[in-house]
């Protein structure tokens, strides 16, 4: 019904009335709307002839503001003046349809009719960023059919995207999972993107007497990106099957703030581009990290790579658009999302198998817990049979080794002291007197392990305590050409509530491993310090010093280290055991500095008595 707008006039200063244009020989013809035009206001001029039958027009111009002024034989029809827009608000548009901006006509078939539009664009906006602007007559039972059919069609698919959103925000309630998350966040700003384009956000959220802005489609779609990024990782798994592209993605996450950021101080020419090349190197980098994932045997690849491939198709025909390789049409220009779409839909079918791979591995998690636990169960009866089993046995060895001891002693008193058995009958005693020292370490151990002790606490002020234990070994220390020396602050300055004969037999050990393993004229120092909430007894020698696989069996039970005794001393490997069960027992803790051949430093760390704390 219509030729292509037959002229152009440009208005660089805002300031030509319809007067004058209507009087101007500056028209331009044939002419278009291209981002190389200069700035300014620009009036178009079309001829329009009515078919028969269809009086009713809409002029489709999606633009940023534009006045249309219909002329009849010359003469402007009063009250016609027209108006839209993208940044003009519903309530002052011709026609108040969302997307795209319509001009109402009424014309007279068969009657020759003027249109004149005075257009106001910026080419590099969010809405028409550098292509060229469309004008299109369409009848308007046509138009608006056309209009709500769309809007249903993107009704429906936001409706269905967001009711996926729900429902895997719901799975990712109960089995937390952070790919339901990622899922969540894809579909929802998708589906908000839908409702953004077919303007059902702008008739829910936005005040119909302002412009709704159109930049926020850009905003969700980014988002929509982060989140597919974050998915991918998180599905794939791809720092364990694909670190390479684990890598990779993490960076073009990081690369999605320049869009943002060019959108944001209005370069949408370059902000649209670097969307397009981040949104293929997306496509590209998720495809090559499913493909690695599935030659790795990662066990729901196949179904990401089933999901990716309409949304990969999408984009590249979405970047060969805006770079000028396809034409820019509707398809094109809204392919990525159409992709993306697909795509958000098959990825329920990869969730839907990545739970029935979790269902089945927490079901084997399961599984191999009541098997563990049976295990622990089985181990513990069994150390308990041990424990019960060491005790009863060095119980029954105890008594009749001390009557042979005693049997020892009474004979090598009656023979005479010249006697040449004397001598035997010394060593036997002494052998027995080790092998007794060991049933009672036992006896401790199995008793300590099962619990019978009873600990009482009292005050003890571990000065006296302390000192005494040291000068019952000096006389050790000095067969063995040792220096045992003992520091303190003043008596009365470190009381603790303990149980001084288990604090004994616990710094026992301490020495007795000390002056065992340290050579003959070296030092052992035992001190004992006071600090605001605890009393500390170290006992540092100046042995081989601890390895470090020395260390990691330190504590355990009839554990032989490294070091050997100086004096030919005979070890159990149960003193340490035994020390640390005491000292935890206590309320304490034992603990250990030791460099290989430089020494070892034990330390007993006791709360201090509250009222010694206290001063009172």
């Amino acid at each position: 019904m219509t030729e292509p707008y037959a002229a152009l006039l440009i208005d660089p200063t805002d300031t030509l009335t319809l007067a004058q244009v209507l009087q101007s020989d500056a028209w331009r013809s044939p002419a278009r709307l291209t981002p190389d035009l200069p700035p300014g206001t620009y009036w178009l001029r079309l001829k329009l002839v009515a078919a028969p039958g269809l009086s009713h027009w809409l002029v489709e111009i999606p633009v940023d503001q534009v006045t249309g002024y219909v002329l009849v034989h010359g003469r402007l029809p009063p009250c016609d003046t027209l108006r839209t827009g993208f940044l003009v608000p519903p309530r002052a548009r011709d026609i108040a349809t969302f997307q795209p901006p319509y001009l109402s006509l009424h014309l007279t078939p068969g009657v020759p009719h003027h249109l004149y539009l005075r257009v106001r664009h910026n080419f590099v906006s969010y809405v028409s960023p550098g292509v060229p602007v469309p004008i299109r007559l369409h009848p308007i039972d046509e138009a608006l059919a056309a209009e709500r059919a769309h809007r249903v069609v993107q009704g429906l698919l936001a409706g269905l995207l967001l009711a996926m959103a729900l429902y895997n925000l719901f799975l990712f309630l109960v089995v937390r999972e952070r790919s339901y998350l990622y899922y969540v966040m894809l579909t929802a700003l998708l589906a908000l993107f839908w409702l953004s384009a077919s303007g059902y956000l702008a008739d829910l959220l936005w005040p119909i007497d302002r412009a709704y802005p159109h930049a926020i489609d850009f905003y969700l779609l980014l988002g929509a990106g982060l989140g597919y990024l974050c998915f991918t990782v998180s599905f794939l798994e791809t720092s364990r099957y694909a670190p390479i592209y684990h890598r990779l993605l993490h960076l073009l996450m990081a690369l999605l703030a320049l869009p943002a950021l060019l959108g944001l101080f209005g370069y949408w020419v370059l902000a649209e581009q670097a969307a397009a090349t981040a949104a293929l190197m997306a496509a590209l980098l998720s495809f090559g990290a499913a493909w690695q994932a599935h030659r790795r045997a990662h066990p729901l690849a196949r179904y990401y790579l089933l999901a990716a491939l309409p949304f990969v198709l999408g984009l590249v025909v979405y970047v060969a658009a805006w770079w000028g390789m396809l034409p820019v049409v509707p398809l094109t220009r809204y392919s990525a999302q159409f992709g993306s779409a697909a795509e958000a839909l098959l990825l329920s079918l990869a969730l839907g198998a990545r739970i029935r791979l979790l269902t089945r591995e927490r079901q084997q998690a399961l599984l191999d817990r009541t098997r563990a636990e049976a295990a622990e169960r089985h181990l513990r009866e069994i150390n308990a049979l041990k424990t019960h089993l060491l005790g009863a046995t060095a119980h029954d060895l105890r008594n009749p080794l001390s009557s042979v001891q005693g049997l020892i002693q009474t004979v090598r008193e009656e023979l005479p002291p010249d006697s040449p058995h004397r001598e035997l009958l010394e060593l036997a005693e002494v052998a027995g007197q080790r092998m007794l020292g060991t049933i009672e370490q036992l006896i401790t151990a199995s008793a300590l392990e099962s619990g019978r002790v009873t600990f009482r606490r009292i005050r003890v002020d571990l000065v006296e305590l302390v000192a005494e234990t040291v000068r019952f070994h000096q006389d050790r220390a000095t067969r063995k050409q040792q220096q045992l020396s003992f520091q303190a602050p003043p008596a009365g300055s470190c009381v603790v509530e303990t149980d001084p004969e288990q604090l004994r037999r616990a710094l026992t050990n301490l020495l007795t491993n000390a002056l065992k393993f340290t050579p003959f004229g070296k030092r052992i120092e035992v001190q004992l310090a006071r600090h605001p909430d605890a009393v500390r007894l170290s006992v540092r020698d100046e042995g081989p010093g601890l390895t470090e696989a020395d260390r990691a069996r330190l504590f355990g039970y009839f554990q032989r280290l490294s070091a050997q005794p100086t004096g030919n001393e005979p070890s159990s490997g149960l003193g340490l055991a035994i020390t640390k069960q005491i000292v935890e027992r206590l309320g304490g803790r034992i603990e250990v500095d030791s460099t290989p051949g430089r020494g070892s430093t034990f330390t007993i760390v006791l709360p201090a008595a509250h009222s010694d704390a206290t001063g009172t």
